[in-house]
């Protein structure tokens, strides 16, 4: 099956970045001789499964990156109308959002992640790694990170959605992808009970699907074990000197 991607690439570097960095757009970043953005449209652009690239972007900031592979769509006003607009240029019926911002992700791990979440038959796939994981990978590179009874964990900057789940699902997932660096406002939005199972470090993540099945009227399903790399996203100085260190190996 193939799967068409969306890259969300059109925020302006006026936030934490600005100080390391005089770039006018965040995706325009240098990182070891390249844009940051370069690097996951090669990953996708390298990926079998993958067909068309839609680069949400102004024309001014990735207007160079198109090819015949990638199709530049201009931003609307925000993240999840970014989202949304990309879901609509897709042509697929299963798309792979990612963020412009994850240099360290390669093809392998992009589609290793495809095959698990096709193979779930999920229609909302979200990847989790361990903390674990990440402390050997990245040490003392600082995430956000969530327990629950199966361990630690921090969620990824890349997810799969089956587009005609995702419509009629659309008011609650614009709240949870609100809350996507907000564990604890996420769970709160599932409900008393389950959130008193987070605080007690009870909740599974079974409890956590069948809720967001519950509410969404559809398949999720958490992709558990997943790469580190998909957790680094660069959002801050030290983030960008952890992917610049590393690039440049």
């Amino acid at each position: 099956m193939a799967v068409d991607a969306v890259v969300l690439a059109g925020r302006e570097n006026t936030g934490k970045l600005r100080e390391a960095s005089p770039e006018k757009w965040e995706a325009n970043i240098e990182i070891a001789g390249r844009p940051m953005v370069t690097y996951i449209l090669d990953a996708l652009k390298a990926v079998p499964k993958i067909g068309t690239i839609y680069l949400i972007g102004p024309e001014e900031a990735v207007g160079r990156y198109a090819c015949s592979k990638v199709r530049v769509v201009e931003p609307g006003g925000g993240l999840l109308e970014n989202v949304r607009k990309g879901l609509s240029a897709a042509r697929s019926e299963c798309v792979l959002v990612c963020a412009s911002d994850i240099p360290l992700v390669t093809a392998e791990i992009v589609g290793d992640l495809i095959d698990r979440c096709l193979e779930s038959g999920a229609d909302f796939c979200y990847p989790v790694s361990s903390k674990d994981d990440c402390d050997r990978a990245f040490s003392g590179v600082k995430r956000t990170y969530v327990t629950l009874r199966e361990g630690t964990y921090t969620g990824g900057n890349v997810f799969l959605v089956r587009k005609s789940a995702v419509e009629r699902a659309w008011p609650m997932a614009e709240k949870m992808i609100g809350y996507r660096k907000s564990p604890a406002k996420m769970v709160a939005v599932l409900g008393p009970g389950l959130l008193l199972k987070f605080v007690l470090k009870l909740a599974s993540v079974a409890d956590l699907e069948r809720k967001v099945a519950g509410l969404l009227d559809l398949k999720p399903r958490a992709i558990l074990n997943a790469s580190p790399e998909i957790g680094v996203d660069v959002d801050k100085p030290s983030d960008l000197e952890l992917c610049r260190r590393e690039l440049a190996k």
